[in-house]
């Protein structure tokens, strides 16, 4: 089980950030009335995460 927490917790980080960034943006487009923008915080806080949980699993590989 040991083996698999860094996988998870890094999965969890992914989704999170994910999460965060769409709740942004779709916050910000129903403020500016562009609907591209919750597509593009989606986006932007899928590359937030994927970076955070590759660091994650760098670490604790080391």
């Amino acid at each position: 089980m040991k083996p698999l927490l860094p996988v998870l917790v890094a999965g969890g980080t992914f989704a999170a950030a994910a999460i965060v960034g769409l709740f942004c943006g779709v916050a910000a487009a129903a403020r500016s009335g562009q609907a591209l923008l919750a597509p593009a915080g989606l986006l932007i806080g899928a590359a937030i995460g994927a970076y955070a949980a590759l660091r994650l699993l760098l670490r604790s590989m080391s």
